[in-house]
């Protein structure tokens, strides 16, 4: 199993996936939505990370595909580096290991055409007939990152 995890500025989004290449399928998409206020804020966010994570103590996912926050041109916010920051140490909390994925990269792993965003191109092959009803920017991100590490192209 592989949780896509896509930090945004108000929530973080997971995907939580199975399979390799052609057997991928997304199972849930779940949205943490979070502030930024205080510390108590940031610990409640590693909380309930590092409960999805863990399972109940069962070790049955093999990785967290990390969406990376840009540092390109189009910055990510503030609250979604701080987000990224949390959902690194849940991870470390609960012993899985983490990849991060860049945007960039997303690019290639969907088959992008020539000038195709990848936000699209996720929709066009990851949710074709809208299943997921939670569908969002956040949710082709962090269902992409899974893609990526789940062996996509």
């Amino acid at each position: 199993m592989i949780f896509g995890v896509s930090p945004t500025k108000d929530a973080v989004v997971i995907a939580r996936t199975t399979g390799r290449r052609e057997t991928f399928a997304i199972k849930s998409i779940v949205s943490i939505p979070f502030e930024m206020q205080s510390g108590d804020d940031l610990t409640e966010l590693l909380r309930r990370l590092v409960a999805m994570f863990d399972r109940d103590g069962k070790r049955t996912l093999s990785a967290i595909a990390l969406l990376g926050s840009s540092s390109g041109r189009f910055k990510a916010s503030v609250e979604a580096i701080k987000a990224e920051a949390i959902i690194e140490l849940a991870a470390a909390h609960t012993s899985v290991p983490v990849v991060k994925v860049t945007a960039a990269s997303l690019i290639r792993a969907l088959a992008c055409a020539v000038g195709q965003k990848w936000h699209s191109r996720a929709g066009e092959l990851l949710n074709p007939k809208g299943r997921h009803q939670t569908w969002s920017r956040g949710a082709a991100g962090a269902a992409a990152a899974a893609y990526k590490v789940a062996g996509g192209r």
